[in-house]
């Protein structure tokens, strides 16, 4: 039976990161930010190297369909070890991705936090677990043959519970794209009515079953260096790469209300 989810029409989206589309894309009037060109494309050459070493190297304990650089919240989730892992590694993995993969050169997701810094009327700071300060953005890594099951990215986890947050913003800036034909797109579908519903659906490993969504209602292949920030409630899923690798350095930005400073975690 086909999972249902509510179809919004007449998709709409943003072409820059700015004040307003930040502010549209907060309260639900726009699905999409795609911000072109937002990273250098020679600062993203320059990490793939050194991307491709240390993804390799590393375990991934949610799914072997795609690697991660550093423990994400979604595995933190799972489980209390994998949360006190996420805690305990959290500064380890931002000193690897700042210093050994960018170089020293500003992240995509340092750079992003500054400009939402700015943007946002009451600022943005990485988000804190009992004093502890969580990942502010990792990196992930689809080779060819990997892909990622339909997903939603709750709110209501134990390590966000304090945030009480109303929306969950995705992020996700490319530094490696397939070729067009070769894979790699992300998928969208529509939004649960309650994360209980998605939990209901869920299958054994991880996300839901793609073939009982159905087609996705829209499709993105950004381009080397874009930005694409949405609604993580909306399901979302990678299509498998067939051939190249597709790499994003990815976070989350968490709202509370119109007057609190934006939270951002990996």
């Amino acid at each position: 039976m086909a999972i249902a989810l509510r179809h919004e029409e007449n998709l709409s989206h943003e072409e820059k990161l700015t004040v307003d589309s930040l502010a549209r894309l907060i309260r639900g009037e726009v699905e999409l930010i795609w911000h072109r060109g937002y990273y250098p494309a020679v600062l993203c050459q320059q990490a793939l190297p050194r991307i491709t070493t240390e993804c390799e190297a590393a375990g991934y304990t949610l799914t072997d369909d795609f690697q991660s650089l550093g423990t994400s919240l979604g595995e933190a989730a799972e489980n209390t070890t994998n949360a006190e892992r996420y805690l305990a590694t959290a500064a380890e993995t931002t000193a690897l991705i700042r210093q050994k993969i960018f170089d020293g050169q500003l992240s995509p997701t340092d750079l992003l936090r500054l400009d939402v810094d700015e943007l946002w009327p009451y600022g943005a700071t990485v988000a804190r677990y009992r004093g502890q300060t969580m990942l502010p953005g990792i990196i992930r890594r689809w080779p060819g043959g990997a892909h990622a099951n339909p997903h939603i990215d709750q709110r209501d986890i134990p390590l966000l519970e304090s945030y009480r947050l109303t929306r969950r913003i995705g992020v996700n800036v490319y530094l490696q794209v397939p070729e067009p034909g070769n894979g790699g797109e992300i998928d969208f579908w529509g939004i649960f009515s309650s994360e209980a519903e998605y939990v209901s659906r869920k299958r054994a490993d991880y996300g839901l079953d793609r073939t009982a969504l159905g087609d996705p209602h829209f499709s993105v292949l950004p381009g080397q260096g874009d930005l694409l920030m949405f609604d993580a409630a909306r399901v979302h899923g990678v299509r498998r790469v067939e051939r190249g690798a597709r790499v994003t350095a990815a976070c989350f930005l968490g709202v509370r209300g119109t007057s609190d400073p934006l939270v951002l975690f990996a």
